[in-house]
């Protein structure tokens, strides 16, 4: 009876988010750096669902050159049609030596 309660609360669950899920993705994420300056974060940011994206947020952790956490950073894309990706890049304010993707947050 319990699994019963549960398949249930699961199923109208998923009943009530409608419609089709927003995917994303991000490809090509990577440091540029000119000179001495401070690095710049760029990448793809790819609309793989059904539908147009009008925002979402990027969030993005930054390392040192020992490969230790500094900062986590947030780039804003916006207006992404379905199947199609928009470029993105943001000037950093750290000398970072690495950067990993940590979470895509559709709005």
């Amino acid at each position: 009876m319990p699994r019963f309660v549960l398949f249930a609360a699961l199923a109208a669950t998923l009943a009530a988010c409608g419609g089709p899920q927003a995917k994303a993705d991000v490809v090509g994420l990577r440091l540029q750096r000119e000179g001495r300056a401070y690095p710049t974060l760029t990448g793809h940011f790819v609309n793989r669902g059904e539908t147009k994206i009008t925002s979402a947020d990027v969030f993005v952790t930054l390392y040192d050159a020992d490969n230790q956490p500094l900062d986590d950073v947030m780039v804003q894309v916006q207006n992404v049609a379905a199947g199609d990706s928009a470029r993105f890049e943001r000037r950093l304010d750290v000398e970072a030596g690495g950067a990993k993707l940590k979470y895509i947050g559709v709005n």
